[in-house]
C-alpha cells in the first residue's frame, strides 16, 4: 500500500517529555503526537502523516521521525546523560541533511545552536546564558558578522557589540551599544579597521523613546535624529494593568494612523476579544472550558482573494477568512478549520496517545499495527 502523496501544509508539533496528558493515561504514560490528517471541505483527505518514536533503556526519546504522505520529513535525533537529562539534539530535514544542531547543560538549559543551509554550511551559531539569552551570534547567511550581548542582574540586555567583516573575513568595523532599562540604543561607540574609535554622536543617533503617563493612559513616543518626533503610540489600561488598546501613529506622516489594538478581557482576567487592525482587518475571539483552559480560537481576517486561482490578482475582491483552533487540556491543538467567505474550505486533524516507554525500551515503537486509521489515508495497487 503507498499512501497518497500530496503536500503537508501544517508546521510540525513540538514534542517533549514533559508534555504528560492529565486524562486518558496513567503513571509513566507520555502523551506523544501520533497521527496528522488535512481534509478537504468535502472530507477528502489531502494530506496525511505519521510520527514514530525510538526509546532508550531508560524510556527517553532518542529518535522521532514524522512522515509526510510516506516521506520521512524531519528527524530529531537526541542523546542524554548518565541522570536522563537531555545532552544534545539533531534535527534533520529530508534525506539526512542536518538543520539543526543543540547542546545543553548539566540541568537541561540550551547552551549552543547551529543552523545550517541548505548545502550544509553553517547559517548561524548561538551560545545562551542560564537565563536563556542569547550572549554570542556569528552569522554567515548573507554577510559574516558577530554579536556580543552583555546582561544586567536583573536579565536586561545592557551591552551590545557587534562586528562587521567583509568579503575576505577581515573586520570592516565594530559597534558597542549602551541599552537603557526601556531597551533603546543610548549610546554607540564605533571603531574602524585600523582601530580609531570614536562616538557616533554626529554620524550616528540612537532612537529614543519617551513614555508620558496621565493615569490610565500612556504616551509612547520615539524620537528621532535632531528631535524629530518619529511615531507616537497612544495606550490605554484598565486598573489591573491589562492592555485595553493601542494605537500608533506616524508623526512624520501628519500623524498617519498606522496600526490600531483592543483587547477585552473576563471576569479572570483573560483576554476573549482581540482587535488588530494593519495591513490587514484581524479578529481573534478565545473560548474558554469550564475547567479554565482555552479550548478554541478563533481568527477573522478580511484579505484580498482572487477569484481565479491562477489569475493575476486583478480581480481580487474583500474576503472574509476564517480560521478556528481547538485545543485539548493540555493546550496540544487538536483540529483546525479553514473558512473563505463563510464556507469551510479544509479542515485538519491531529491525533496523540498516551505511551508508557517502558514497555518499548530499547526498540522502535512502530504504531502501523494497532491504529485503525481511515482507509482514504491509503491508495490500493
Amino acid at each position: 500500500m503507498k499512501k497518497i502523496i500530496s503536500a503537508l501544509m501544517t508546521a510540525l508539533l513540538t514534542v517533549s517529555l514533559t508534555a504528560c496528558g492529565s486524562s486518558g493515561s496513567s503513571a509513566g504514560d507520555v502523551k506523544l503526537p501520533s497521527v496528522f490528517l488535512q481534509y478537504y471541505s468535502d472530507g477528502g483527505l489531502s494530506a496525511y502523516g505519521e510520527y514514530y518514536y525510538e526509546f532508550d533503556k531508560s524510556g527517553n526519546i532518542v529518535k522521532e521521525c514524522y512522515y509526510s504522505c510516506g516521506n520521512l520529513y524531519e528527524t530529531t535525533e537526541r542523546t542524554y546523560s548518565s541522570s536522563g537529562i537531555i545532552a544534545d539534539e539533531s534535527v534533520y530535514g529530508r534525506g539526512d541533511k542536518l538543520q539543526t544542531y543543540r547542546e545543553f547543560d548539566e540541568e537541561g538549559n540550551l547552551t549552543k545552536e547551529t543552523t545550517y543551509n541548505y548545502k550544509g554550511d553553517v547559517d548561524t551559531y548561538c551560545e545562551y546564558n542560564k537565563d536563556g539569552n542569547i550572549i554570542y551570534k556569528e552569522s554567515f547567511s548573507h554577510s559574516h558578522y558577530i554579536i556580543r550581548y552583555e546582561y544586567d542582574d536583573e536579565g536586561k540586555l545592557s551591552k551590545r557589540y557587534e562586528e562587521d567583516y567583509d568579503e575576505n573575513d577581515n573586520i570592516e568595523f565594530s559597534y558597542e551599544d549602551t541599552i537603557d532599562s526601556e531597551g533603546n540604543t543610548i549610546n554607540r561607540i564605533i571603531t574602524e579597521a585600523d582601530g580609531t574609535s570614536y562616538a557616533a554622536d554626529s554620524t550616528y543617533v540612537a532612537s529614543q523613546t519617551v513614555f508620558e503617563t496621565d493615569g490610565n493612559h500612556r504616551t509612547v513616543i520615539e524620537i528621532g535624529k535632531d528631535g524629530e518626533q518619529l511615531y507616537r503610540t497612544e495606550e490605554d489600561y484598565d486598573d489591573n494593568g491589562n492592555l485595553l488598546s493601542s494605537t500608533t501613529y506616524v508623526s512624520y506622516d501628519d500623524d498617519r494612523l498606522l496600526s490600531h489594538e483592543e483587547y477585552v478581557y473576563d471576569e479572570e482576567g483573560r483576554v476573549i476579544h482581540e482587535i488588530y487592525d494593519f495591513m490587514d482587518s484581524t479578529e481573534i475571539l478565545y473560548e474558554y472550558a469550564d475547567e479554565g483552559y482555552l479550548y478554541k480560537k478563533t481568527e477573522i481576517t478580511e484579505k484580498n482573494i482572487s477569484q481565479e486561482a491562477y489569475g493575476d490578482g486583478s480581480d481580487a475582491v474583500l474576503t472574509e477568512c476564517m480560521t478556528v483552533y481547538f485545543y485539548d487540556e493540555d493546550g496540544d491543538k487538536v483540529r483546525c478549520e479553514h473558512y473563505q467567505a463563510g464556507r469551510l474550505t479544509s479542515y485538519s486533524v491531529w491525533e496523540f496517545e498516551y505511551i508508557n516507554p517502558a514497555k518499548y525500551k530499547g526498540r522502535e515503537l512502530d504504531y502501523r499495527d494497532d491504529r485503525k486509521l481511515d482507509e482514504r489515508a491509503y491508495i490500493v495497487y
